[in-house]
């Protein structure tokens, strides 16, 4: 990112952040030109890779990070477990006629990949600085949907937005389990690669005796960073809520009012596949009880084991903090 490098314009316009890196200089930000109304893939990346678009640079000096004003926070963040429905949500939002959603949004993932070379509080004030170009693509209220393993450092992003609500999408462990054994997510298959540092934060000790016990941990491990957080600006979404919850739960709770005419759209979303690509819609099937006769004797076992008991801890935790809000 050397080429032409300039400073963050007053309004981005249609410039979306595309990729970031941290220097010893400084944030230097990719920027693409694709309008919030292309947003329409499942995930970000998809749309930068579909629209071809002229691309400029921007850079952010390390004296002026964090820098970023306090309207340009995101209404809303979504953490998730993963396989879980956490792209339904985002999907749904998306038609929502007040909101710009991002969903998995790749410059959050070069920031967060371990390992951290800046300081904690220098992170901190990237990751706002990087909401603040977002808003300005945005140009109104806009919501971050995150990878799943970016639970991992669901803290960090609290941090950098403290008066950001956030939804925590929850499913089955056993469902999720199956999924990602049958299909692991691009950093667990990265075993040497740069994302491979990400294991030591699900299982720091290498003490996973199998990939059934490795899932399991990676989702105790979810559960566990999301009860640090604080309780009462989460919410707590189940997969067999939705798609209801996200009328219901996830848009009052990010300040997004729906009428009618709103969650019929929604509704209807609802009924295709979330993660289906551009142009070829597919209606969505429930795999619930499919997932559920797949999974081993071992994978249960280890569910059980490593992923029922703080999944647990977080619902008590949440349910404490409902009883006791005003």
């Amino acid at each position: 990112m050397n080429r032409e490098c300039r400073q963050m314009p007053e309004k981005q316009g249609n410039s979306l952040p595309a990729r970031a890196v941290l220097r010893p200089d400084g944030l230097y930000l990719a920027l693409r030109d694709i309008g919030p109304g292309e947003l329409r893939d499942a995930f970000m990346q998809e749309t930068v890779v579909r629209v071809p678009a002229a691309e400029s640079f921007v850079h952010v000096a390390r004296a002026d990070i964090g820098k970023a004003a306090p309207d340009t926070a995101p209404a809303g963040l979504i953490f998730h477990v993963a396989r879980c429905g956490s792209t339904l949500i985002s999907q749904l939002l998306k038609t929502h006629d007040k909101l710009v959603v991002y969903a998995e949004p790749l410059p959050f993932n070069e920031l967060l990949l371990p390992p951290h070379k800046w300081p904690r509080h220098e992170l901190v004030a990237a990751l706002r600085s990087l909401g603040d170009a977002f808003a300005r693509h945005a140009g109104k209220p806009y919501v971050l949907k995150f990878s799943s393993w970016n639970t991992l450092f669901c803290d960090l992003l609290a941090e950098a937005f403290p008066d950001s609500p956030w939804v925590f999408s929850l499913r089955d462990p056993v469902e999720v389990g199956v999924s990602l054994l049958n299909q692991p997510a691009g950093w667990m298959r990265d075993a040497d690669g740069p994302a491979a540092g990400l294991r030591r934060y699900v299982d720091p000790d290498g003490a996973a005796q199998s990939p059934e016990e490795f899932v399991a941990r990676l989702y105790g491990a979810f559960c566990a960073a999301v009860g640090h957080l604080d309780a009462g600006r989460g919410r707590l979404v189940h997969y067999e809520a939705l798609p209801a919850a996200v009328w219901e739960i996830v848009a009052p709770h990010f300040s997004q009012s729906i009428d009618d005419r709103q969650r019929e759209r929604m509704a209807q979303a609802a009924r295709v596949n979330a993660k289906a690509p551009m142009g070829k819609a597919l209606a969505f099937a429930s795999d619930a009880a499919t997932k559920q006769a797949a999974a081993s004797p071992a994978l249960r076992q280890a569910i059980d084991a490593f992923a029922r008991p703080p999944l647990e801890r977080l619902e008590r935790l949440h349910a404490r903090a409902a009883h006791s809000a005003p």
